[in-house]
């Protein structure tokens, strides 16, 4: 039987190593200080399974379910705690395979019934023991109720240890169903970065696998909610909600709709926000775990790998800069350009076309009249937006005139900045995506804001009114579709040191790719 090694050496040995893990856990008061030492090995998951002669786990599992994600959340590891007793002769399934199995020393006799008790084992799988001689400090575990039928809503996006906590206690109590409802579409849009979300069915399948994980032997039901009640307004199955601190309300709000129909009120479990106890904390995000927390993180990352471009030549490397009006996008450029960047803005490349006495201006004057060319010949770029952004069929009459012309003179001027010695160039455009200019880049990279930010920027940088303002954030490309196609987002909305840092991550990333490339 294996004897109990040195933990730190055990964990360095095994650090390159495990990439999913189960530790068995037999001494619950050592559970944190154990878990804490066990995820140093692991790179993707890491099961905790209390193996205790206790009778009734209940209040032991309920407990640590707080203790164990609450401390687990400035961690990478995906850490689940498996709820589902396993009687004797029974097999523990997961639904990823295992390739680590460590255990705490008091279990040494029964590792090997332990071992194969794991249904999903990778071949090589290794095994092995370790202590803790610092036990938790556990205060009193509360009783805990069941319920036949539980339910439960969120967004679940990008499913953290808060989210955890708030499956695992509904799947706690529950002694035969839980019904999930993930929001969608409208329930979404008051959200942080909300363009940022992840796809309602990425969301539902990420909480399906949590939750069979845990305990495959209850009914799940996850589903998308496009209102606050869901299936709980009308369904006399129920018994009990789940919710948050923060979501306590909806609770309240569904028990009214419940006596509304005639329903008998559903009892409520409210857990408290776990703290955020990530090691890098930016003064702008919250406290507490969250998914809004998550998606701020993203800004200035790379969210997909860039494709190759068999197009345009691989030098000078064009980064694309999509962003509605009133964005930021030019103060992002000019950041950009400190960098060392060449920048392009392909907006002033198109006043400069307007010009008397060029070819666009007068086009322009023989689509749109007369009138909107001043006494000096000049374009009257207020006139022209009057007319084009209160008619989609004027806007893009003028994008047709105008768009093949400023392509042509940006990719001129992409060349000549090649030839200066630029690495990277710049190529900023509102009509980025709309005129799908990125095939013309390496990269894009877009800029949002919220609309009502947007609009209110607007009102004030052109001296416009509130309606005038909405018709041309409107008339752009909406926050979702430049996200849906960009590699790398941007939000100025916040302090100017955490727009910095968003650029500052982008521009690192960029330098070691192009290192990369160079070095192939």
């Amino acid at each position: 039987m294996s004897s109990v090694i040195n933990p730190a050496y055990l964990f360095s040995e095994l650090e390159t190593m495990a990439k999913n893990g189960l530790v068995f856990v037999a001494n619950t008061a050592k559970l944190h200080n154990l878990v804490t030492k066990a995820i140093k090995s692991e790179k993707n998951i890491l099961y905790i399974k209390i193996n205790s002669e206790s009778g009734n786990l209940l209040p032991i599992l309920s407990k640590q379910i707080v203790n164990i994600y609450s401390n687990a959340s400035s961690q990478n590891t995906d850490v689940r705690l498996m709820l589902k007793p396993i009687k004797s002769g029974e097999r523990i399934q997961t639904n990823h395979a295992i390739d680590l199995i460590l255990y705490e020393s008091e279990l040494d006799k029964n590792i090997e019934e332990l071992k194969h008790s794991v249904n999903n084992l990778e071949t090589g799988c290794k095994v092995k023991s370790f202590d803790s001689q610092i036990s938790d400090n556990v205060s009193m575990v509360e009783n805990v109720k069941t319920y036949e039928y539980v339910a439960v809503g969120g967004t679940f996006d990008r499913l953290h240890n808060g989210h955890k906590i708030l499956l695992s206690q509904a799947a706690l109590r529950a002694t035969k169903h839980v019904t999930v409802g993930v929001t969608d579409v409208n329930m979404i849009k008051s959200k942080v970065l909300w363009e940022l979300i992840e796809p309602v069915e990425k969301r539902i399948k990420g909480v399906l696998d949590f939750l069979t994980d845990i305990n495959p032997d209850l009914e799940y039901k996850v589903e998308p909610i496009q209102d606050l009640y869901g299936p709980t307004k009308s369904d006399p199955r129920y018994e009990l909600i789940v919710t948050s601190e923060e979501t306590q309300r909806g609770g309240i709000k569904i028990n009214e709709k419940r006596e509304e129909n005639g329903l008998r009120p559903l009892d409520t479990y409210v857990i408290g926000l776990a703290k955020d106890l990530a090691i890098r904390h930016s003064a702008e995000e919250e406290t507490k775990v969250s998914s809004s927390n998550q998606r701020m993180r993203l800004l200035g990352t790379l969210l997909k790998e860039p494709e190759p471009n068999p197009r345009i030549p691989s030098r000078p490397y064009v980064i694309g800069l999509a962003g509605g009006i009133a964005s930021g996008k030019s103060n992002i450029a000019e950041k950009l350009k400190l960098k060392g960047a060449a920048v392009i803005n392909c907006d002033l490349i198109a006043h400069d076309l307007y010009k008397p006495g060029l070819p666009l201006n007068r086009t322009l004057s023989e689509a749109f009249g007369g009138h909107i060319i001043t006494e000096n010949g000049e374009v009257d770029r207020r006139k022209l937006g009057q007319i084009v952004f209160s008619d989609k069929n004027e806007l893009e009459r003028l994008n047709q005139i105008v768009w093949p012309a400023v392509i042509e003179e940006t990719q001129r001027r992409i060349k000549a900045l090649g030839q200066e010695g630029y690495e990277v160039v710049v190529m900023e455009a509102a009509v980025m995506v709309r005129a799908k200019w990125y095939h013309y880049c390496h990269q894009l990279w877009a800029v949002i804001i919220p609309p009502n930010e947007a609009i209110k920027r607007l009102q004030e940088r052109n001296n416009l009114s509130e309606e005038e303002a909405r018709q041309r954030v409107e008339a752009q490309v909406s926050n979702s579709e430049q996200v849906a196609a960009a590699n790398i987002v941007f939000s100025p909305y916040w302090s100017y040191e955490y727009t910095q840092s968003q650029i500052d991550k982008a521009w690192d990333h960029l330098q070691i790719y192009l290192d990369t490339k160079t070095t192939k």
